[in-house]
C-alpha cells in the first residue's frame, strides 16, 4: 500500500468519528508509530510503498499493523490505547483501558507547577515564593509533592524527572490506573513516585508525610455533560475518573480540601485543574488561591 492509499483509507475509515484533520493526524501518528516514514514523504512522495525495511520493528509487517489498528480506531477506541502510549510533557506514558488519557489542560497545570517551583533563571535551588529549599530543608525532611487522582501517574513522573531532590507521591482509587502508574519507564535522577491506594473522598490514610505541594486534576466533568462528548472518551476511558453528579460537582475538591488541612504544610501550595463552569467555586473553597485561564483563556486552574 502507498502512503497515500493509507492516508486515504484512514480519512474514509474515520471519517464517521472525526473532522478530516484529526482523522490525518491519526494517520500520520500511526506511521510515525509503526514506521521510519516520516509524515512530509507524503507530501513529496505520496506513491512511496509502506513496506517491511520501513518498519520499525524489525520482521514485522507495518501494513499489517496499521490495518490492524485502523480497525480498532474505526470502533472508536482512543488513539492511545491503540498504541498504548501517549506522550505527556516530553515523556512517554503506557496508558490503557481503565486508566485515563491525560490532556494538553494537564500539561499545562504541570508546567505552571514547574515555572512556579523552580525559576528557569534561579541556580540557587531556592523554590520561588516558598521558604523551604529543595536541598536543604530546615527540619531535614524532603520536599515532598502529593498527586491525588494520579491516574496515569503522568503528573507524579512529571514532576518527579523535574525535581529530582524532591519525594513524589500518588495516589488513586482505582487499582487499573495504579497499575500503570507503577509501570512507568520515565528516566529520573533521583527517587521514583510512591504510589499508593486511596479514596481521596474518606480521610487521608495514617503515616503520609506533610507536604509542600498538592496537586490535583480530580473528576470535574458532571454528568449532564456526557451528551457533548464522543463515543470514543465516553464508551472507553474510566467514567469514574471523569464524571461528578450534577447535584454534586464539587465533591472532589471539598475533599482534597480536607486533606490540605491535614497534609499541606502551612506555607504550601495548592494547584488543581477544574471545570470552567466552576471556577469561582472552587476558589471559594482554598481560601488565598487565585483562578488561571488555560491557553483557550477558560477558567481551569486554581492555583494557591
Amino acid at each position: 500500500m502507498t502512503l497515500k492509499g493509507f492516508i486515504d483509507l484512514c480519512l474514509e475509515r474515520l471519517s464517521p468519528l472525526y473532522p478530516e484533520p484529526e482523522a490525518k493526524a491519526i494517520a500520520f501518528r500511526l506511521l510515525e508509530h509503526y514506521t521510519d516514514i516520516p509524515s512530509y514523504k507524503y507530501i513529496s512522495e505520496p506513491d512511496c510503498v509502506i513496506s517491511v525495511p520501513n518498519a520499525r520493528h524489525s520482521g514485522l509487517d507495518p501494513e499489517s499493523e496499521m490495518l490492524g489498528a485502523l480497525d480498532e480506531l474505526a470502533t472508536g477506541r482512543p488513539l492511545q490505547y491503540v498504541l498504548g502510549v501517549t506522550e505527556f510533557c516530553g515523556h512517554r506514558f503506557k496508558v490503557g483501558e481503565g486508566c485515563l488519557i491525560p490532556r494538553p489542560e494537564t500539561e499545562e497545570l504541570v508546567s505552571r507547577i514547574i515555572d512556579d517551583l523552580y525559576s528557569e533563571n534561579d541556580d540557587t535551588n531556592v523554590i520561588p515564593g516558598l521558604t523551604r529549599n529543595l536541598n536543604a530543608n530546615d527540619d531535614d525532611s524532603p520536599f515532598s509533592i502529593l498527586d491525588i487522582c494520579t491516574g496515569s501517574g503522568c503528573i507524579a513522573w512529571s514532576l518527579a524527572a523535574e525535581f529530582p531532590e524532591a519525594m513524589v507521591y500518588g495516589c488513586d482509587i482505582s487499582d487499573a490506573a495504579l497499575r500503570y502508574a507503577c509501570k512507568q519507564r520515565v528516566k529520573v535522577r533521583g527517587a521514583k513516585p510512591i504510589f499508593f491506594t486511596a479514596d481521596v473522598l474518606a480521610a487521608p490514610p495514617a503515616g503520609l508525610p506533610q507536604f509542600d505541594v498538592i496537586v490535583s486534576n480530580p473528576p470535574y466533568i458532571c454528568d449532564s455533560e456526557r451528551a457533548a462528548m464522543r463515543p470514543n472518551v465516553l464508551d472507553f476511558e474510566p467514567a469514574e475518573a471523569l464524571f461528578v453528579p450534577d447535584d454534586d460537582p464539587l465533591r472532589f475538591y471539598r475533599a482534597i480540601a480536607r486533606w490540605a488541612d491535614a497534609l499541606l504544610r502551612p506555607d504550601g501550595h495548592i494547584y488543581l485543574e477544574l471545570n470552567e463552569r466552576f471556577g469561582p467555586d472552587v476558589a471559594a473553597l482554598f481560601p488565598g488561591s487565585t483562578l488561571h485561564p488555560d491557553i483557550s483563556g477558560r477558567d481551569r486552574f486554581v492555583i494557591r
